[in-house]
């Protein structure tokens, strides 16, 4: 027994007696790689300084990229993801409402939402009819069936036209003229608010516990009344478009 302990502490007194300078906790160290050094630039570089331009608008300023081109006689090539123009829509509207296919999904009520370009869903869009063909895509929400109605064109005829359950999209143009219409007629405002600019924003009543507060599941639009584009509201109404009758309506408290 006493010769085992004595093997042991001689391993371990060798072991201690290597170089601690020589070990990392890993092992041995390995020795330092020589980097050769070299003279600081006679010349200091030039700090960059970040520039701005507002060659787009008036409101729009960007940086100044460097190496860019400022040439004027410099064109860029039209962009296939231009926005539609106001001709555009109405001729694009005029084509897809005028289909049978369209009408039977709007119903006898319904309203315009907003025209977007798209890019193509299927291989229609290969080879030389790529650059040349135009797809766009039209928003509605019928009043009549309480649904979104989603319009896919290909210059300018209708491609497809589907129900989109469960999808409420952004107020429409028609959606707060509307309000505002019957808003003006009803009895609790009328008289009031004849000469006041109506605004419109989209709404969502929200579920009860017990009961559903009024307009719940349906298309329903807050309106506001006031003097002029950034006055305070003075009046109000809940509008359900889906039914299209005026829910609420009273006067703002005095702020």
């Amino acid at each position: 027994m006493w010769k085992t302990v004595g093997i042991i502490v001689s391993l371990f007194c060798a072991g201690c007696s290597l170089d601690a300078s020589s070990r990392g906790p890993f092992g041995p160290e390995d020795p330092e790689t020589a980097i050769p050094k070299r003279p600081l630039p006679a010349q200091v570089p030039l700090r960059h300084v970040l520039e701005f331009t507002a060659d787009e608008s008036p409101e729009h300023v960007k940086p100044t990229m460097a190496g860019t081109i400022t040439d004027a006689s410099v064109s860029r090539s039209p962009s296939p993801g231009r926005q539609l123009s106001a001709t555009d829509i109405a001729s694009l509207r005029k084509a897809a409402e005028a289909d049978p296919r369209v009408s039977s999904l709007l119903g006898a009520r319904w309203g315009f939402i907003d025209a977007d370009p798209t890019p193509p869903k299927s291989k229609v869009s290969f080879g030389c009819c790529r650059a040349s063909a135009r797809f766009a895509r039209l928003t509605y929400f019928s009043y009549s069936h309480n649904v979104a109605v989603d319009v896919r064109m290909k210059d300018g005829s209708v491609l497809e036209a589907v129900r989109v359950e469960g999808y409420l999209p952004p107020e429409g143009p028609q959606d707060v003229a509307r309000g505002i219409e019957l808003a003006r007629g009803d009895q609790r405002l009328s008289g009031k608010v004849q000469d006041m600019r109506g605004h419109g924003l989209l709404m969502q009543p929200d579920r009860g516990f017990f009961r559903n507060d009024p307009g719940y599941g349906h298309r329903v639009i807050w309106i506001t009344f006031s003097q002029g584009v950034g006055g305070d509201p003075k009046y109000w109404a809940q509008v359900d478009l889906t039914e299209d009758r005026v829910l609420d309506a009273g006067e703002e408290p005095p702020r």
